[in-house]
């Protein structure tokens, strides 16, 4: 007798939250070397708003939200990968570049600039596989056994 294989296809909303964690996890772990080398490349020892809690529990959930956002494009609009990587590209542009006025603390204080750089390539970091990575682990067919 010969056995038949059942095949389960993922759905695309599933594909996309679970492309968001897998990413969500490596990008904490670039996210957190990126922190160390920068820290000790210009000594900058403050981290009472950027730490290790705050890149974990910012970054994972950004880019769940982002596998959400991706999987949801690709279904109802149109060359949705355009759309999604220009939509990345312009929140991460927005994101990253925006806040350089005066007061970014949520204290008023200005933000030093050793703490705008650690931020910025943390929000760049993130922008990137989100743009990249996301839409990669949430198609790619050998991951998902299609």
């Amino acid at each position: 007798m010969k056995s038949e294989s059942l095949s389960f296809k993922y759905p695309l909303l599933t594909r996309g939250i679970l492309g968001g964690l897998f990413v969500g996890i490596i990008t904490v772990i670039l996210n957190l070397l990126f922190d160390y080398i920068y820290r000790k490349i210009t000594n900058y020892d403050f981290s009472e708003f950027v730490n290790v809690y705050t890149i974990i529990f910012i970054t994972i959930p950004t880019l769940i939200v982002a596998g959400i956002v991706y999987a949801l494009i690709m279904q109802y609009i149109k060359n949705g990968l355009w759309a999604y990587i220009l939509l990345c590209i312009v929140l991460t542009v927005v994101i990253a570049f925006t806040p350089l006025g005066p007061n970014l603390l949520p204290t008023g204080e200005t933000m030093p600039t050793s703490a705008r750089g650690l931020t910025l390539g943390i929000e760049i970091i993130t922008g990137v596989m989100g743009i990249f990575a996301i839409p990669y682990f949430a198609s790619h067919t050998k991951i998902w056994g299609d």
